[in-house]
Parts: C-alpha cells; sequence; structure tokens
C-alpha cells in the first residue's frame, strides 16, 4: 500500500502538539479522575487546615517558629483545594454517590440545623457579616484573652465547610431547596388555549 507523505507529516505534528504524553486519549480522563478525587477529600483536607491555624492561633510561640514561606504555601494550598472544590461540585462524582445513605430522606431530616444554615449563606448581607466578623476578630490575636475569640471563629470555618459537605451530598432532600420556591408545582389540568377568534 503506498505511502503518502503529507500523513506522515500529519501524524508526526499530531504526536508532537498532543499535550498528553504518549497521544492517549486516557489522559483526559486520569486528569479528570485525579481533580475528581482530590476534591472530593478537599473538603476534609481543608479542615485540617483550619485546625492547623487554630493550633497557631492557641500557641502563638509555634507561629514564631515557622518561616514566612509556610504561610504562603498554605494560603496557596487553601486557594488550590477551594478550586478543587468548586471543580468536583459540577460533575457527577461516583464516591459520593457511593457513600448515599440508603435512607437519605432520614438522614436529611436530622440535619435541619445544616441545612437552615447553609441557605443563611444565600443571602449576601449575612455573608458579608460573616465575613466582617471574622476580620474583625483577626485584630484580636495580639491580645491573650481575644485570642481565644479569633480560634473560635476560624473554628467556625470548618463548621460551615462541614454544612457545605452535608447539604452538597444532600441538596435532593433539603426542605429549603424543594420548598422555598424552586421546586415548581406540576399543572394537574392543562390551561385552554384561546385562539383568538
Amino acid at each position: 500500500m503506498p505511502t503518502c507523505p503529507g500523513w506522515n507529516r500529519l501524524a508526526i505534528v499530531a504526536t508532537v502538539t498532543c499535550p498528553y504524553p504518549g497521544g492517549s486519549a486516557e489522559a483526559p480522563k486520569r486528569m479528570r479522575r485525579t481533580s475528581t478525587t482530590v476534591g472530593h477529600f478537599a473538603p476534609w483536607l481543608l479542615v485540617a487546615l483550619v485546625g492547623l491555624l487554630v493550633v497557631l492561633t492557641l500557641v502563638p510561640a509555634l507561629f514564631v517558629s515557622v518561616p514566612w514561606q509556610v504561610p504562603v504555601l498554605l494560603m496557596a494550598v487553601a486557594i488550590g483545594l477551594g478550586s478543587a472544590v468548586i471543580a468536583h461540585n459540577r460533575h457527577l462524582c461516583e464516591r459520593c454517590i457511593a457513600v448515599l445513605p440508603l435512607d437519605a430522606a432520614a438522614t436529611a431530616a436530622r440535619y435541619g440545623v445544616r441545612f437552615r444554615v447553609a441557605h443563611l449563606f444565600e443571602r449576601r448581607v449575612f455573608a458579608l457579616c460573616y465575613l466582617c466578623a471574622i476580620a474583625g476578630c483577626a485584630f484580636l490575636y495580639s491580645h491573650p484573652v481575644g485570642r481565644y475569640g479569633f480560634a473560635v471563629a476560624q473554628a467556625s470555618l470548618a463548621y460551615l465547610l462541614l454544612v457545605y459537605v452535608t447539604h452538597q451530598r444532600l441538596q435532593p432532600w433539603c426542605p429549603y431547596c424543594r420548598n422555598g420556591g424552586t421546586e415548581l408545582a406540576t399543572p394537574t389540568s392543562p390551561e385552554p388555549v384561546t385562539s383568538g377568534l
């Protein structure tokens, strides 16, 4: 079978310009699977980071011995984990489905407070006031007693991550999502159409 030089050039260009090793079509799937795995566990890693911040707040002698590069690295890791959480929630995660309880409606009924807190943060004014309170508590860091208030404010971030994960996984059974105006009732009888004659 005769070979065409154009086809050989096209194959070389495709191999060289392909961003995945070996020109494999499996590489994007592997990358997506890896980002989904990181995104699945990212909230718990963020909770661990918040716990580390609380420890550094309560024991300031540890913070003094930490070089300045470590907080910058932790901030970069927190931003990366936050973006991984957002990317994770845009796709269907098999791990999240696997950990859903068989009686999800009964489980969701026990988390009414978490659902209410999740929907409180839909209001921009409430979320802005919360951020201002966290920033205000940061000014108490140098005070010996105010430091504990700042640690409690930081710990509330861990609770909010727990609220977010619970709401994200049990959202179909959230009473505030379904009955809060987003669920439309199906009409029982069709409306008559007027012909205008």
